[in-house]
């Protein structure tokens, strides 16, 4: 006897395959995943505290935290925007400000001291709404199967994503099909610490 084919939902749960079968009967060529461009998720956030050295010059050395504006202030220099950038990239910059007109041939090491809020919000018709942690590379299809499946009476073709853009409390929600990523149509979203996602209700 041959096998069963799987279907590629299954992995998903029983609420989500659901939801994504009917979805995708009631909502078919209504995929629209939009994404703005933003900062990479591996760059520095708003919140994320950083150990900054100058070697040689301890005045420069302390805790600096990434404002909501996504800059960070350095003695001398002023506001240095580092939203986006990996430490050494900020380091980098550092030497090349401190450089002109300040300090002759400076070596500067950033680390990251403690990292911002490292958290999601997915929220609407899912079986357990509510926060779960963030960790690289983590997409929407596992967050909405982390946060058990969607309900029968999800709208998996309309999922809103909110996030920031980095330029202080600005935001940006846009409209994604999750039946378009699961049936291959369009491509899964990466998502960033701090997105909030909303699953509707489907329109009966």
């Amino acid at each position: 006897m041959s096998a069963r084919p799987r279907s590629r939902h299954s992995w998903l749960g029983p609420g989500l395959a659901l939801s994504l079968s009917f979805g995708t009967a009631c909502d078919r060529g209504n995929a629209r995943v939009e994404a703005p461009v933003i900062a990479p998720s591996a760059g520095l956030r708003p919140g994320d505290e950083l150990d900054i050295r100058v070697f040689d010059e301890d005045r420069f050395n302390g805790t600096y935290a990434v404002a909501e504006d996504g800059t960070i202030d350095f003695p001398m220099v002023g506001g240095v925007a580092v939203t986006g950038l990996t430490k050494d990239e900020v380091a980098r910059q550092l030497e090349a400000k401190l450089a002109d007109g300040y300090l002759n041939h400076p070596h500067v090491v950033v680390q990251i001291k403690e990292r911002g809020n490292r958290e999601i919000s997915i929220l609407g018709q899912v079986n357990e709404a509510g926060s779960l942690g963030w960790r690289d590379g983590l997409t929407l299809v596992q967050a909405v199967s982390l946060a058990g499946g969607l309900t029968p009476f999800a709208a998996p073709a309309r999922v809103k994503l909110t996030r920031r853009t980095g330029r202080g409390d600005e935001t940006v929600t846009f409209e994604i099909s999750l039946t378009a990523i699961v049936d291959g149509r369009a491509e899964d979203l990466v998502l960033r610490p701090g997105d909030i996602v909303f699953v509707p209700e489907t329109r009966m």
